[in-house]
């Protein structure tokens, strides 16, 4: 089994988003439920829903690097399995990271993140480890 080296986080910033869109529609409920009396479904769900984004997001770890390969992880779905043999350059594009690698039916594939995405006290470990791993 492969231990995983290194892992970079979420940014707060991007990690405490729907925790302020979940306060903002709890807010509009309030709001609505003391000017109409009555349950206002749809503030309610949202305000829901991004409570449970924000849950899942707290401890999320973007990128986690292990002996063999890299696993991307954006969200609570799509995680992306990258070997480093697959790994073809890595660049920072207008604010953006571009990772670009071969999935296995030999397809160029890029994985684009904003850069506020990745905590900026951990950019330069995640940047020192990714050149590392494709220069080896």
């Amino acid at each position: 089994m492969n231990k995983t080296e290194t892992e970079i986080e979420l940014s707060s910033k991007a990690k405490n988003k729907p925790l302020y869109f979940a306060l903002f529609m709890g807010a509009i409920s309030i709001i609505a439920i003391q000017a109409t009396s009555t349950l206002p479904g749809m503030p309610m769900g949202l305000a829901i829903l991004f409570i449970t984004l924000y849950v899942f997001n707290k401890n999320l770890k973007v990128f986690k690097f292990s002996e063999k390969h890299f696993v991307f992880q954006v969200g609570i779905l799509g995680k992306t399995n990258v070997p480093y043999s697959a790994l073809k350059s890595y660049e920072v594009v207008k604010k953006n990271i571009v990772i670009t690698y071969q999935n296995p039916n030999k397809k160029e594939k890029k994985i684009r993140l904003p850069i506020s995405q990745i905590e900026p006290t951990q950019f330069s470990l995640f940047e020192n480890t990714l050149k590392s791993k494709i220069s080896n």
